[in-house]
């Protein structure tokens, strides 16, 4: 399957120790200041992993806000591509007023503005992960060199929005670094970009696209899932 970013949710405003504090229940990251009785509390608190993770998402703001990506009964072109997604193929044995009335609410996160948040480089059309997700594999496969063992580590931790920040700042480092050096410098304003697999151009343009997700998820306030 490879290696995929999904943003996670941000604290509601007010929540952020709590958010943080079952985000490392969640992972299994205690706090690196915690004394050993704190990290012994935390082990035995794995009983209740179901309950922390209800009120996790209780109290976040999620990906799907943050894109202000449209709702199917709530915007017209949401709505509009639902009715569309019917006529194309029609689910047995339902109406379309059924089948819009399961769909409310849900967000169709391709229709989504534009932004570096929603990457060119994306599994999300093959449905296992939503468009807002960075195809991280491309990094492993085509710039696993440039990276470095310690970058390329980073790339697997899951992380709150700082531990985002500061790898979209090391990547972004080496992109600038990496184009200059290859003189492909102008893959920094590219969005979409066809070049040859293994290229320079290519590779500058991957680690640009990674920087700019981190960026815009973290300023947000978003932290990252690692998922592989």
């Amino acid at each position: 399957m490879g290696l995929d970013w999904n943003p996670i949710g941000k604290p509601q405003p007010g929540c952020e120790d709590e958010f943080e504090r079952l985000f490392r229940q969640l992972t299994g990251k205690p706090d690196p200041a915690a004394s050993s009785f704190q990290r012994i509390k935390h082990a035995l608190v794995k009983s209740k992993i179901e309950q922390a993770k209800k009120r996790f998402e209780a109290i976040q703001i999620t990906p799907f806000e943050t894109i202000n990506a449209p709702r199917v009964g709530v915007d017209s072109v949401a709505t509009q591509w639902a009715r569309d997604r019917f006529e194309e193929h029609p689910p047995p044995g339902k109406t379309l007023e059924e089948f819009l009335k399961s769909m409310h609410g849900y967000y169709v996160v391709p229709l989504s503005p534009a932004s570096d948040g929603l990457p060119i480089y994306t599994n999300g059309p093959a449905g296992y992960v939503e468009c807002f997700s960075f195809r991280a594999q491309w990094l492993v496969i085509e710039c696993e060199d440039i990276l470095g063992k310690s970058t390329l580590e980073q790339c697997y931790e899951n992380c709150l929005a700082p531990g985002l920040a500061a790898l979209g700042k090391d990547l972004r480092e080496i992109a600038e670094s990496y184009s200059s050096t290859h003189s492909v410098v102008h893959a920094a304003d590219v969005r979409d970009l066809e070049a040859p697999e293994g290229s320079p151009e290519l590779k500058a343009h991957i680690l640009f696209s990674a920087a700019k997700w981190c960026e815009w998820w973290s300023i947000r306030g978003h932290g990252l899932e690692a998922y592989f």
